[in-house]
């Protein structure tokens, strides 16, 4: 393993660094965007502008790029993919929220017709979800845990009141206002395969047959899950590559999403797919509408420069003409 030896840079020597090896600084705000962006943040921006080694892509199998910018790259252009991701995350975190709470709606509705600790209750869950294997805790052990710890970091007065006024435990209409995205989404993968189809089918989440697939929403909730820790840290979104990915072979029942499928293999990983289903499902949770509207704007100004273009994301041509 190789002892890590490079030293920090000051402002002044990064910029010096950035023009050495080849990116230009035509004015003041590149200089200041070095200071309040930060050298390691931008350089996942402007790592599609490195120049390719030919020599060593060909021995590794796979493209291998050099520290150098190609001829010519500005880095206010780098700025502008920046400024367009920067959107990008906030109206796609705006999307996620939105969705999330209608979907803890949809599932406090389910168990807590069951009973206010029906969530607690393995008899109200799915047989799978609730079952320990080899000695190891059940997923729903481990979703209780889960629970439990974001109830005792959280601040909430009303979650203060239940633990002093009932001993702790927090009825579902409660226990779903501390947990966060991905506790969600693995509760609403343990309910019962009945809950599971009653939610989607409101969301018209179906397959060939018309009924409902409660795997497709609990798949898209873990890619949704993603995107959404992506925007909450700050990194980078636009070219991002998702390591579980929505499963086109689930969409042929969904006539707005079935042309997901006809994606290539790499595009499928990436941001396309994900927005796509966040068109579907605000059609069926946004209260306004709007959504879409602005989706369309911010991706028609993309800045594309013929190094970096929506097909980075996985969009297709006629992308426009294929939006839910």
């Amino acid at each position: 393993m190789s002892q890590y030896l490079k030293p920090h840079l000051s402002i002044v020597q990064q910029e010096a660094l950035l023009r050495r090896r080849g990116m230009r600084l035509d004015d003041a705000s590149c200089v200041v965007a070095l200071g309040q962006i930060g050298y390691h943040r931008l350089s996942g921006y402007w790592y599609p502008y490195r120049v390719i080694d030919r020599a060593a892509s060909f021995r590794h199998g796979r493209p291998v790029r050099t520290a150098d910018v190609g001829a010519g790259t500005n880095l206010n252009q780098v700025l502008r993919v920046y400024e367009f991701d920067r959107r990008l995350k906030l109206l796609t975190m705006d999307a996620v929220e939105r969705v999330e709470v209608a979907i803890r709606v949809r599932v406090t509705d389910a168990l807590g017709r069951r009973g206010p600790f029906a969530h607690l209750d393995p008899r109200h869950l799915d047989a799978r979800f609730s079952s320990s294997a080899q000695g190891r805790p059940s997923r729903h052990t481990s979703w209780v845990a889960k629970l439990r710890a974001h109830q005792a970091r959280s601040s909430e007065e009303y979650v203060a009141h239940y633990g002093r006024k009932y001993g702790g435990d927090l009825p579902i209409w409660a226990a779903l206002e501390v947990v966060d995205f991905g506790a969600l989404s693995m509760l609403f993968q343990g309910l019962k395969r009945r809950d599971r189809d009653e939610i989607v089918r409101g969301l018209d989440v179906v397959d060939r047959a018309g009924a409902g697939d409660g795997a497709v929403l609990a798949n898209w909730l873990r890619t949704l899950n993603i995107a959404r820790n992506t925007c909450a840290h700050h990194a980078r979104l636009w070219n991002r590559h998702f390591t579980d990915t929505v499963r086109v072979s689930a969409l042929h029942g969904i006539k707005e999403l079935n042309h997901l499928a006809g994606l290539e293999h790499r595009d499928r990983a990436r941001l396309y797919p994900a927005l796509m289903v966040l068109c579907f499902l605000m059609e069926k949770v946004s209260m306004d509408g709007v959504w879409k509207a602005e989706l369309v704007s911010l991706l028609s100004d993309f800045p594309s420069d013929g190094v970096v273009t929506l097909a980075d994301m996985g969009f297709p041509a006629n992308w426009t003409d294929l939006m839910p």
